[in-house]
């Protein structure tokens, strides 16, 4: 892999963790607790679909460039140790739920987009609670990313040492059941240190190759 391809990687992380800003600034679906405040959360639903669902396409195929790269990095730098394939698990978990996430929050608004006043108003509320149980679980993977990915960096020096010390930053998603929004704030952020990382680092990154025996976990 080259510079410029570890540097595409890294912008894509930025990108991808800019690209959920409008999603958080619309709300959280943790937020409706009763029919009345379900229906109020969508408010204008052209907008919400936009904001919560066009955008995070963004995320999720940012993320996944991210992704590919990052793990490609670590696999050069420490072999196809454990953590390594923790991270890609992990990585894998996060995206996928988080687009099951995404497709239940939005579905209840783009259906009104589409069908107007024949979408039935009490199906916001399992739709929102499918979409925090998803985003719950998709913390879980988001965890496991960023503790094996700062395990991999601290054993390889794939990375500069300051990309170790953001696994505490792997902490606070597993406390999505609990603090919702810091955590799914705290991913973000480990997606923008990462990416700039992999954009201030790229040569070390790009080049580091390591044919020693596996470390293993």
């Amino acid at each position: 892999m080259t510079s410029t391809e570890t540097k595409i990687g890294g912008a894509c992380g930025v990108l991808a963790a800019v690209a959920m800003i409008p999603a958080y600034v619309v709300g959280t679906p943790n937020q409706p607790r009763t029919p009345e405040e379900a229906a109020g959360y969508y408010e204008s639903a052209a907008g919400f679909v936009t904001a919560n669902g066009a955008l995070p396409l963004l995320h999720v195929l940012l993320g996944l460039v991210f992704l590919g790269v990052l793990v490609h990095v670590l696999r050069r730098a420490a072999g196809p140790s454990g953590a390594v394939y923790v991270a890609l698990a992990g990585g894998v978990l996060f995206f996928a739920l988080t687009s099951a996430g995404f497709a239940a929050e939005v579905a209840y608004p783009a259906a009104v987009v589409r069908f107007g006043e024949i979408v039935l108003p009490a199906l916001a509320q399992p739709l929102l609670a499918l979409a925090v149980w998803s985003y719950h679980y998709a913390q879980i993977g988001a965890a496991a990313m960023i503790l094996a990915t700062s395990l991999v960096a601290y054993r390889s020096k794939a990375l500069p040492a300051w990309v170790a010390g953001a696994g505490v930053l792997g902490i606070l998603p597993l406390l999505h059941l609990w603090l919702p929004l810091i955590a799914a704030l705290s991913s973000l952020l480990w997606f923008a240190v990462m990416g700039v990382a992999l954009l201030v680092a790229p040569t070390a990154a790009a080049t580091t190759d390591r044919a020693a025996t596996p470390a293993t976990v």
